[in-house]
């Protein structure tokens, strides 16, 4: 699980797809080459028959070299009143939209140009609320999972950030002047740290101010930046990390919050943000401290939603630039706002076909069956063949759902833009087991955080997104 949007943790499973080569042309839109040009002129959906909206699909197989177990049983989703297939571009992130996030967040609170020069009092009232950590070790033991000596481990590295505070807070101003945010971007190196030395700048655009709220220090930090294999438009709002007593803010409180509620206010923030129709995607508790709830929203695009993707996140392997899927992810504790990370702002373009024709969910799953054969078969980064773990255990997967949404590809020959084409993506709760059945446990030690990180012993997986209108598998990590 991630603590909080800054600072998450990789997923527990990693099962790898079979690995793709970086294709002769930079940039394709399928893999049957003009397919899916084709179809896109289509528009008629073929009538389902009786037996195929009532059908529930169920097999066994597994994958390729007998690692991974799959038990399929799901029902197709109910098809839209349309189908439609978009244009969009990455869109900048604008000072208008950051200050509509700030006060998201901050509420009322004064807002601030970012500055890395803290004065006496906002640092000592950092380091007394990370001396009060400190002084209690059976909190610090609690967070560590009832492991002493990680707990231990976690105190030395929070009197260490203490002495860095004590030697800043010695060289520090008694007071600092604090100007307005002016709601202007600047180059990246425009906000180097005097204590941590230069900022790189690589070219990207950054908007950054700052704020106290309910005695908590917050930044709010946006990006612009475009780059021939690389883009990134984010805008992120969360505690400060230099002064705010980060664990304190989500720390469990032992109220359980409504999550129906915080699922209203969430849209409630997105739709504020005028960034049009959003719609909660995951919503779920950490297990480590139940109070503290982490968001996903995505995005909907003429009725229908984008699937939440992760990717494309590879430089070398991508089919042109990498740059985030379109998402907003926010942290509460109770019903507070912690963090909102928006990433990946898109602006739309054109509506190719309004109601484009898809293929049958039982061609769709065919693929997707095809897809999963292939899983965890090959190397992703060597390209060689993967044979199955020596000590005869394997992973069991309940392929228990498939979603029908948006996903993003990239257009033949035009890197600037996408098209949102409808897709089928297949979800399965998946658990490793040792030869003789044995549910392995992956929980573990997180020693940035000083906590034991606890998983369930299944967890879902995305498994397969397949193109409803050609059939072609997609990967999200490559862009196609």
């Amino acid at each position: 699980m991630k603590k909080y949007i800054a600072m998450a943790l990789a997923a527990l499973l990693v099962l790898s797809c079979g690995c793709q080569k970086t294709p002769d042309k930079a940039i394709v839109t399928g893999k049957n080459d003009g397919t899916f040009e084709a179809a896109l002129e289509n528009t008629s959906q073929p009538a389902p028959t009786a037996e195929a909206e009532s059908a529930v699909y169920t097999d066994s197989f597994e994958n390729a070299n007998g690692a991974i177990r799959y038990e399929l049983s799901l029902s197709a989703p109910d098809l839209p009143a349309a189908l439609p297939v978009i244009r969009v571009r990455p869109g900048q992130i604008t000072p208008e939209l950051a200050q509509k996030a700030a006060r998201a967040l901050f509420g009322d609170a004064e807002i601030y140009e970012y500055t890395t020069e803290h004065t006496k009092s906002e640092l000592e009232a950092a380091i007394l609320q990370l001396k009060e950590r400190v002084s209690d070790f059976d909190a610090l033991v609690a967070s560590c999972g009832g492991d002493e000596d990680a707990a231990r481990d976690y105190k030395t590295a929070l009197e260490a950030r203490i002495s860095e505070m004590e030697a800043a807070y010695a060289a520090a101003p008694d007071t600092a002047e604090r100007t307005a945010c002016d709601w202007q971007f600047h180059p990246g190196s425009y906000y180097s740290d005097v204590t941590r030395g230069q900022i790189a700048d690589i070219g990207q655009q950054v908007l950054k101010a700052s704020a106290v709220v309910d005695g908590a220090p917050f930044v709010l930090e946006a990006v612009n930046l475009e780059r021939d294999d690389y883009r990134q438009h984010t805008l992120t709002v969360g505690p400060d990390v230099d002064l705010a007593d980060i664990d304190a803010l989500y720390a469990d409180t032992g109220a359980r919050p409504d999550l129906a509620a915080i699922r209203d206010k969430a849209v409630q923030i997105a739709d504020g943000m005028g960034l049009g129709q959003w719609h909660v995607a995951v919503c779920e508790s950490d297990p480590n401290a139940p109070s503290v709830t982490y968001l996903t929203l995505t995005r909907t695009y003429e009725g229908l939603p984008m699937t939440n993707h992760d990717g494309p996140n590879e430089t070398d392997s991508a089919y042109g630039p990498v740059y985030t899927y379109e998402k907003l992810r926010m942290d509460f504790n109770g019903e507070t706002l912690l963090s909102l990370l928006y990433q990946g702002a898109l602006e739309q373009t054109g509506v190719v076909n309004a109601n484009v024709r898809t293929l049958p969910f039982a061609d769709i799953l065919d693929a997707a069956k095809t897809r999963m054969q292939l899983r965890g078969t090959t190397d992703p980064v060597t390209g060689e063949q993967v044979e199955p773990p020596e000590d005869g255990g394997y992973d069991k997967i309940a392929v228990d759902r498939a979603e029908l949404g948006l996903s993003r590809v990239l257009i033949r020959d035009d890197p600037t833009e996408y098209y949102l084409v409808p897709t089928y993506t297949f979800y399965g709760t998946a658990a490793s087991y040792t030869a003789d059945g044995t549910l392995i446990d992956h929980s573990f030690f997180d020693e940035a955080t000083g906590q034991t990180i606890t998983f369930p012993g299944e967890t879902a997986v995305e498994l397969a997104v397949i193109n409803a209108v050609d059939g072609s598998a997609i990967d999200p990590g490559l862009g196609y």
